[in-house]
C-alpha cells in the first residue's frame, strides 16, 4: 500500500528536480543538450505521472 503512495511521489519530486537543473542549466547556458534531456525528462515524469 505504501508502495503505491511513495513511488508517484518520489517520481513527482524527481520530475520538478529535472526540471529545476534544466532551468539552470538553460542559465549557465553552457550544455544545450543537458538543458533538453533534463527538461524532457522531468516533463515525462511529470506527465506520465499524471496519466497514471
Amino acid at each position: 500500500m505504501l508502495f503505491f503512495i511513495l513511488v508517484p511521489f518520489v517520481m513527482g519530486l524527481l520530475g520538478v528536480y529535472l526540471i529545476t537543473v534544466g532551468l539552470w542549466e538553460l542559465r549557465v547556458g553552457v550544455d544545450r543538450k543537458k538543458y533538453a534531456t533534463y527538461m524532457f525528462t522531468g516533463l515525462a515524469l511529470i506527465v506520465f505521472l499524471a496519466m497514471g
